[in-house]
């Protein structure tokens, strides 16, 4: 080979080399905790709910109506909560440890009574009266409890026809020094996407509340981001 064709290809062989380190360089350098393609991206958790929410606060954050799921209305009015219906068990006469205050409200479809929803508000002095609370209402039942496909707050459990009822789904959440609980009873079984998105919805006014914001956030809306 001539010195100036052994010169050529020297050069041609060092351009690659540089092209190649320039391309890898422009990749993010790979990492034990980088998300694989096939794995789905989790949102940001909410933060905790850590303030002593007033009694005002709570109500705001129960959903009203156009803020529910749709066919849904609002039965009656938003109530304050007292302290036996934080408890969980039917033959409780007293509040549970570490009760605050609480609110509820309830839902007919179709205006019907046929078929109900309710949302209770349970706000506790720390958050570990709150999931002491939260271990009871979720109960023992594990092989009819499942996770929500979207994490909400701290603790999450959704239990499908829990007991004896039929064609019903209950959430709980925690969050913080909050628990939050919805039954849907009526056409429900197996879809549990209804419970989910009210837990959300009401999870998520909490925490504008807390911020010291309005409470927008609806049902619906979480719905929508669910099915994205």
């Amino acid at each position: 080979m001539s010195r100036a064709r052994a010169t050529l290809v020297t050069a041609l062989v060092g351009i690659a080399a540089l092209t190649a380190c320039s391309s890898s360089s422009d990749k993010p350098a790979p990492s034990s905790g980088a998300q694989k393609d096939d794995e789905p991206v989790s949102a940001p958790a909410l933060k905790p709910i850590t303030k002593e929410l007033t009694q005002a606060q709570i109500t705001q954050a129960l959903l009203g109506d156009g803020e529910t799921l749709p066919s849904w209305s609002l039965h009656g009015d938003k109530s304050v909560t007292e302290g036996q219906y934080c408890n969980g068990t039917k033959e409780a006469d007293s509040a549970p440890t570490g009760w605050v205050r609480g609110g509820d409200s309830s839902y007919e479809y179709n205006g019907s009574t046929i078929n109900m929803a309710f949302i209770h508000i349970c706000l506790f002095t720390s958050a570990d009266a709150a999931h002491r609370q939260y271990t009871t209402w979720k109960g023992t039942e594990t092989s009819k409890q499942q996770n929500p496909k979207k994490p909400v707050g701290d603790e999450n459990t959704l239990v499908i026809n829990p007991g004896s009822s039929d064609d019903s789904v209950y959430g709980y959440v925690r969050s913080g020094k909050v628990n939050i609980r919805v039954r849907i009873e009526g056409g429900t079984a197996g879809d549990p996407s209804g419970t989910q998105a009210m837990l959300a919805a009401t999870l998520k006014r909490l925490q504008q509340l807390q911020d010291g914001k309005a409470a927008t956030v609806t049902a619906p809306d979480e719905q929508d981001a669910a099915r994205q």
